[in-house]
């Protein structure tokens, strides 16, 4: 069976590696991380009485991971993920309206920060910081990925399945 590299004997290591090794790294997909630290916001947050008529200070962090164009070297914005749609999101998001659960909120932060088809994925932590008052903080954390679409080719058609 032919091999589609030329391959070259690394110091008799029995290891062989692509002559053209080069040429293969400019194909690796290249990611980077956009952040959001300490996005600090009044909400109307949480299920108790007092939670859906009062505002309270919440802490936002958010890492995301995006593919990075090669046009990354033209110097304009819309070659990058942008952190300031991203922010100015989420702060409409939260003056928006009350909402019961930082899950619930945390879930609808992801839908934005997936919204751009270069996220890959999202880390969103939400702080509520006036909770108790011998706690800095209290929140949760989540993970969320951009899924994969699957596609079944079936009589001519198309069929996307849901993961």
């Amino acid at each position: 069976m032919a091999s589609k590299f030329n391959k070259k004997n690394l110091i008799s290591s029995g290891l062989w590696v692509p002559e053209n090794l080069s040429e293969n790294k400019k194909k690796i997909n290249r990611t980077y991380n956009i952040f959001v630290s300490d996005l600090l916001l009044s909400a109307l947050i949480g299920i108790h009485d007092h939670e859906k008529t009062n505002k309270q200070k919440i802490l936002i962090n958010l890492i995301l991971s995006a593919h990075e164009s090669s046009k990354i070297k033209d110097d304009k914005i819309e070659n990058v993920v942008s952190y300031e749609h991203i922010v100015k999101d989420i702060e409409e998001l939260v003056s928006l309206r009350h909402v019961g659960l930082i899950e619930t909120l945390a879930e609808k932060i992801s839908e934005i920060c997936l919204k751009d088809q270069r996220v890959i994925n999202a880390t969103i932590k939400i702080e509520k910081l006036e909770v108790f008052e011998n706690t800095k903080s209290v929140g949760i954390q989540i993970f969320r990925e951009r899924k994969k679409n699957n596609f079944i080719k079936k009589t001519g058609k198309i069929l996307k399945i849901k993961k």
